[in-house]
């Protein structure tokens, strides 16, 4: 069931995470996104952009600095800043997958984001933060992956841009990555949602399509 109260926000320009309800910020992380910039192909390393939602949490009550490989829990604990590991892109203590929901960005065959492993997660490269590290997923610190994980649920939409420029005119901001004018919440409804609503089934589309118009 997709969260419609809720979204995630990644801004790539400045390695931050925003996690808004209701159009408001309730909390900020500092982030890293990949250090080979931005796209969406298979084997690229890049984050993607665009709109997606939390497929899969990984990880619940996984003691803190917990590693994992291949998504499953090993029962080993990272050294947090340990030089040694770094090249290894190590995953740790919790993981959020993500889905593309736009076909031809980051839905569909050699460019699709889940199909790519493309995952919030934690990370022992925590010095790292707030700087493009990883290799294509969205690394935050140990203690800042466990709040956000206890904050949403799957299906909370999640949107990956490269700026925001917040020029604020009454409650308009000015989104450079898209080149367009939009009100938070305007767009939360027709964009997101939109390109996300299509794959709810019939009854649960109308029962949403309800929901909106209250």
């Amino acid at each position: 069931m997709i969260d419609l109260e809720k979204i995630i926000v990644i801004n790539i320009e400045e390695q931050k995470l925003r996690l808004i309800q209701n159009d408001r910020k309730i909390a900020e992380y500092s982030i890293s996104t990949s250090k080979f910039g931005i796209g969406n192909k298979s084997g690229s390393n890049m984050t993607p952009l665009g709109h997606h939602i939390v497929k899969e949490k990984i990880g619940d009550h996984v003691s803190v600095n917990s590693i994992y490989k291949t998504g499953e829990f090993t029962k080993e604990i990272a050294t947090i800043n340990n030089n040694k590991v770094f090249a290894e892109d190590l995953v740790t203590t919790r993981i959020i997958k993500l889905e593309g929901t736009e076909n031809g960005i980051n839905r569909g065959s050699g460019i699709d984001s889940y199909e790519r492993e493309i995952w919030i997660h934690g990370t022992p490269a925590e010095d790292k933060i707030g700087t493009p590290a990883s290799h294509g997923c969205i690394r935050m610190k140990n203690n800042d992956i466990i709040l956000l994980f206890d904050s949403i649920e799957v299906g909370t939409l999640v949107n990956i841009e490269m700026k925001i420029d917040t020029k604020v005119q009454g409650r308009k901001t000015q989104s450079a990555n898209r080149g367009h004018i939009f009100r938070l919440n305007d767009r939360r409804k027709k964009g997101i949602l939109d390109s996300t609503l299509w794959r709810l089934g019939s009854k649960e589309r109308r029962k949403e399509g309800e929901r909106r118009k209250k």
